[in-house]
């Protein structure tokens, strides 16, 4: 699984001007959670990174060596797209957990692991055909 495909978004939405995340539950409250700005994770402040289809199951050295051009564009960045998560802002919004008690901290480590397993569960049932 790569990192680039994930869908990254945990929450409902984002506010930019209050930097803060919010999560629907559908219970008539929303969960607000104070964000800052940390250098994006996938593209590691790049702004991009190679588009995943070209190399997100892994590249040999015999694809670099059966062609050279190949080789060359590859690391010149033709095959380079703008960050999937960031979309080429070079940061992302994450939690800040400095401005949350210690209830929402554990409510916000908890959902957002419980989505990620969620993607990964997704994956590998694709993975296995259903």
């Amino acid at each position: 699984m790569d990192r680039r495909d994930i869908n990254q978004k945990w929450y409902t939405s984002f506010n930019e001007k209050s930097m803060q995340f919010i999560i629907e539950t559908g219970e008539g409250e929303d969960i607000i959670i104070p964000a800052k700005y940390e250098v994006c994770n996938t593209c590691e402040g790049k702004g991009s990174h190679v588009n995943p289809s070209i190399d997100s199951h892994g590249l040999s050295r015999e694809d670099f060596d059966d062609d050279p051009d190949f080789k060359e564009n590859y690391f010149s960045g033709m095959y380079d797209v703008a960050c999937n998560e960031c979309k080429g802002r070079r940061v992302s919004p994450i939690p800040d957990n400095e401005r949350m008690d210690e209830k929402l901290k554990k409510y916000v480590e908890d959902f957002i692991s419980d989505h990620f397993s969620y993607q990964y569960e997704c994956y590998r049932e694709r993975m296995m055909g259903y």
